[in-house]
């Protein structure tokens, strides 16, 4: 499960964010102040937006990058991504991530791999990537925007990432999953791959993981 700080594209888990400009800050912490707190009196919510449009981070550009970037750095150690593909035909796939068709794809048993993995969902290529709104948008959709998006130019991943998340730091053993065997239920090898090396995972295979199908690539 990869921390984002180590993906190729810097802006992948990445994307910008827009904050309400700082002549906007009072009514944004009007509305704020009498959607958390309809009982009060509009005194109270004059005088919460007053402190908080003064007194907020959102008002101090220094402030506020200082606290993204503690933010981020701590999104990138306890965040964590499985990068799959839908599609294991792809040629520029195997180009790309399997040494030249030289290199083999595994599939797996998804119900089993959800169950030790975690969620994801399939990754939304766009020619301009969203842009967060910290006013507008909620967690989720801030969630979305931020996670399954990418650049048209990597659409031909065809990506279905898998993503979980640790209340601490986590550490490499932890992003290292440990599956079971009856999770791999294909292993293709590619069409350029030596004949030692087919050898090898095929007796590997028959001892470790009996029930997968071994597919030759041509």
């Amino acid at each position: 499960m990869a921390s984002p700080r180590s993906f190729e594209d810097i802006k992948d888990c990445n994307v910008p964010e827009r904050f309400p400009k700082k002549q906007k800050l009072y009514r944004f912490f009007l509305e704020k102040s009498k959607k958390d707190n309809p009982a009060w009196p509009r005194k109270a919510h004059r005088q919460f937006a007053t402190y908080w449009s003064i007194h907020s981070p959102l008002a101090n550009p220094q402030r506020m990058k200082s606290i993204l970037e503690h933010f981020n750095e701590d999104f990138n150690n306890r965040f964590g991504v499985l990068s799959m593909t839908a599609n294991s035909e792809n040629d520029e796939m195997w180009n790309k991530y399997a040494n030249d068709h030289k290199g083999f794809c595994v599939g797996y048993d998804t119900d089993t791999l959800f169950k030790y993995v975690g969620g994801g969902g399939a990754v939304q290529y766009t020619n301009k990537l969203p842009t967060i709104d910290f006013e507008k948008d909620n967690f989720e959709t801030k969630h979305v925007k931020n996670i399954f998006y990418k650049e048209k130019k990597w659409a031909f991943e065809d990506e279905y990432r898998l993503h979980t998340m640790w209340p601490q730091t986590a550490t490499v053993e932890q992003r290292n999953i440990k599956l079971p065997d009856e999770c791999i239920v294909e292993i293709i090898l590619g069409k350029f791959m030596s004949k030692e090396s087919k050898d090898e995972i095929k007796k590997i295979a028959k001892e470790k993981y009996p029930k997968a199908k071994i597919i030759e690539r041509t």
